[in-house]
């Protein structure tokens, strides 16, 4: 029996997958991350330091596992030597405040303060996130502006190399909810005692942030010609905040993102870290096939194929458990699960669930890659 080759371009089968239409096979697409390094033979610190090296390693990865066709990448959000200098989120990094084969660590502290919100609505989201790279970073406006253009430059770069290894970017830019800015920069502690006690305050301020995000990633867009983005809302689900202010506060902001995203013709992935279960019936109120839910194994993803199924794509979501502590056979069982039950009728991008963790096993890598080949295809 001959093995079934591929009928579509790796861009041909992701722009199907998301407007559920009939594809060949299921959208491979892990997020492969620091496990990268590991695998190429690298410390990390020469991954998270040396770009070249950090690129060399995802080659590497593509080369021993073509069927990975869709790259999501992070990296140039990643990159060490920018994110020292701008970025949500003060950082640990190998060979520096880390062993040199550590994983890098986002650590959560409150930088901007309850007052920053009246920076944010009067000036804008660049000056909230300047005065926050100021205090987290000590970086001034010049130092942060040839941060941000260099990381323009590996953005671009990073999408032409995913590209010249035959694969589809998932996204070709990054942004996050309000929510997810809002605490990453305050603190997830700090935020959710503003949602309680300055509702009205955080509401406008999230608007502010969202109207900004939109104008930022229309932006860079057009600059990578890649109208797919990353949106980080990993702070919003039911696992921390009620339904009733979900419902008042934050799935307005959400509704207004991914509707003005899609005026600038650009579909929002949402990274929906945490769990989502709850939340998922919200979700048909998104404009059906304009926006890909990603989920981390939190949400079960079996009821958001039950609940979303023609309405938008899923993607998701080998577990990091399954794929340090568990065996090939497990992994290559819950594979078949994903396969079946959410690949059934299309509509479904194979991923990890978040970031491959840098410690996989190379046999659970394996059996994740190989098993695209025995149940991911319709053809």
């Amino acid at each position: 029996m001959t093995a079934k080759k591929d009928q579509m371009t790796a861009e041909e089968r992701l722009v199907a997958t998301i407007n559920l239409e009939p594809v060949d096979r299921v959208v491979c697409a892990p997020m492969i991350d620091q496990y990268a390094g590991q695998f190429a033979g690298i410390i990390n610190k020469e991954f998270m330091w040396d770009w070249k090296k950090c690129m060399d390693s995802l080659d590497k990865v593509k080369e021993a596992y073509p069927i990975w066709d869709s790259n999501p990448f992070i990296m140039c959000e990643r990159y060490a030597p920018l994110m020292k200098k701008v970025g949500l989120m003060r950082t640990a990094m190998p060979g520096v405040e880390l062993p040199d084969n550590a994983s890098f660590q986002m650590h959560e502290v409150e930088i901007t303060t309850r007052e920053d919100y009246d920076l944010l609505i009067k000036e804008g989201l660049l000056a909230y996130v300047g005065k926050f790279n100021q205090v987290a970073h000590g970086t001034n406006p010049e130092e942060q502006l040839a941060a941000i253009m260099e990381k323009g430059k590996l953005l671009l770069d990073e999408n032409q190399r995913t590209q010249r290894r035959g694969q589809s970017s998932t996204w070709g830019i990054l942004g996050g909810s309000a929510p997810d800015v809002l605490s990453m920069s305050r603190s997830l502690e700090k935020f959710f005692k503003d949602v309680i006690q300055i509702p009205d305050k955080v509401y406008e301020a999230m608007i502010v942030v969202t109207d900004g995000m939109i104008e930022l990633l229309s932006a860079q867009a057009d600059q990578t010609g890649i109208r797919r983005a990353f949106i980080g809302d990993s702070r919003s689900s039911a696992q921390w905040i009620s339904l009733k202010k979900f419902e008042k506060l934050f799935m307005p902001v959400m509704k207004r993102l991914v509707n003005g995203l899609d005026q600038k013709g650009i579909i929002p992935i949402l990274h929906l870290d945490s769990d989502w279960t709850k939340n998922l019936p919200y979700l048909l109120e998104l404009p059906a096939k304009k926006f890909v839910v990603q989920l981390d194994g939190s949400t079960d993803i079996f009821k958001a194929k039950e609940i979303l199924d023609g309405h938008c794509a899923i993607m998701g979501d080998m577990a990091a458990a399954l794929l340090t502590v568990g065996s090939p056979s497990e992994v290559d069982a819950y594979a078949k699960k994903l396969f079946e039950v959410v690949g059934k009728g299309g509509g479904f991008i194979y991923s990890s669930g978040c970031c491959v963790p840098m410690n996989a096993k190379h046999e659970n890598m394996k059996a994740f890659f190989d098993a695209v080949e025995k149940y991911g295809r319709y053809n």
